[in-house]
């Protein structure tokens, strides 16, 4: 990331109006299903945290959580991500992660939540990889149906569980790459009983978005299999911790708790 790049937290009403024109270019969803920054500007007021990166005055991508009170200790849900697309591979949206990891330390949070579509493998890497969160709930049709690139798929989504002080995720945030995925081979849990392993591997199809126009019914097949499997996982005590490519795909890792 260039040392001209700023991070800081939002100030003026402008400044929140400009996370609308990043979204409208980062996600190319029609105006009613973005967040207007009248909602940005109401969650940060209420102790919520809205930030920023920004090149010579341009934002290129915010990062925007509120507080969340339903986990039984101070949390934070992290509800908008968007990097501008010309500013992407810059690393942006990792810096944006730790400077809401360091202003959540501050105020006394040590958890983070958020949620991603399960199918996109370069948010799976970011989640899972870079920032060493886990992924411990899958959420059916999470926003219901919004149309645009999903047509009429269902928004699942992964929610992701961020342990701010988990020595994982303190050596990812000083940039320690993690551990060598173990050699051997991982049962695969497509359908079906959940195998009794303590490692197992699920695959989702690669080439999401893009996928969602071009292959739309296989994709709703692929979404309804993804959906049981993963609900399964889950119910036996798995956790997502890691996301690698295989020759037959893209596959999620998972450890049973």
């Amino acid at each position: 990331m260039s040392a001209r790049v700023v991070i800081r937290e939002l100030r003026t009403t402008d400044e929140f109006h400009e996370t609308f024109d990043v979204s409208k270019e980062a996600w190319k969803f029609e105006d009613r299903v973005l967040s207007p920054w009248t909602d940005l500007i109401a969650g940060t007021h209420a102790g919520g945290m809205t930030a920023g990166a920004f090149e010579k005055g341009r934002m290129l991508g915010f990062v925007h959580g509120l507080p969340r009170t339903n986990l039984g200790e101070p949390a934070h849900h992290s509800h908008l991500l968007a990097v501008r697309p010309e500013a992407q591979g810059r690393g942006l949206s990792v810096q944006l992660k730790l400077f809401q990891r360091d202003w959540c330390l501050r105020h006394g949070v040590r958890i983070v939540t958020w949620t991603y579509d399960p199918f996109l493998l370069k948010n799976a890497k970011l989640n899972l990889c870079r920032l060493r969160a886990v992924v411990r709930g899958f959420l059916p049709n999470f926003y219901g149906f919004m149309g645009g690139i999903y047509g009429n798929l269902p928004t699942d989504r992964f929610e992701v569980t961020w342990r701010l002080d988990d020595p994982a995720v303190a050596a990812a945030a000083r940039g320690e790459a993690p551990p060598p995925e173990e050699s051997g081979r991982v049962p695969v849990a497509r359908s079906g009983p959940v195998p009794r392993a303590p490692r197992v591997a699920l695959p989702f199809p690669a080439g999401a978005p893009g996928i969602y126009r071009s292959d739309h019914d296989g994709t709703l097949r692929e979404r309804k299999r993804f959906a049981a499997a993963a609900r399964a996982l889950f119910a036996k005590g798995y956790q997502a911790d890691g996301v690698a490519v295989r020759e037959a795909g893209p596959v999620y890792l998972l450890t049973r708790r």
